[in-house]
């Protein structure tokens, strides 16, 4: 089963910005006295990540399967949790929570959407994947926190207890 959180608008804006930035500096090498060149590098950058960010569908996504939960998330190396290696879970809502997140360490941080490495308020570090003010809290193996989610909260946490057991068992 897989989830996925929506890219921001934004990003889509900036790319095609991006995009059009290029189109000039390319422009730019037929009218300018400087080294073409660097036109020419400046237009490759800009088109790459223009198209890159333009193309963009999804600022990160969540696969549950029975014996695992991969969580990926932009600029973020791809976390995998066994499911065996799950020592807790439990549902946070996180308005006036001590497990709300205040700062992003790496990763991104718009709107509600936030993934990557992020610091709590009670201190602890948890890898994000969230999308709203809901998440499901998973602590693993060495007392690493993982707070993943999805706008429509109350079906992702059904699905994801109907593709394991151990989540199931653990979030009754």
């Amino acid at each position: 089963m897989e989830f996925t959180i929506p890219a921001i608008k934004l990003v889509t804006y900036i790319g095609i910005a991006l995009i059009v930035l290029g189109i000039f500096v390319i422009r730019g090498i037929f009218r300018g006295s400087r080294s073409k060149f660097n036109y020419a590098a400046g237009a490759i950058i800009c088109f790459a990540l223009g198209i890159h960010l333009f193309s963009m569908k999804s600022s990160g996504s969540i696969y549950v399967t029975e014996n695992s939960l991969t969580l990926k998330a932009l600029l973020s190396k791809t976390q995998v949790i066994d499911t065996e290696d799950i020592r807790r879970a439990w549902v946070e809502n996180l308005e006036d929570s001590e497990w709300r997140p205040i700062s992003r360490n790496t990763g991104t941080a718009l709107g509600n959407i936030r993934t990557g490495q992020f610091r709590l308020e009670n201190g602890r570090r948890a890898f994000l994947v969230l999308q709203g003010e809901k998440g499901l809290f998973i602590e693993g193996e060495k007392d690493r926190l993982y707070l993943i989610g999805v706008e429509d909260f109350d079906t992702f946490i059904r699905q994801v207890k109907s593709h394991s057991s151990r989540l199931r068992q653990l979030l009754r």
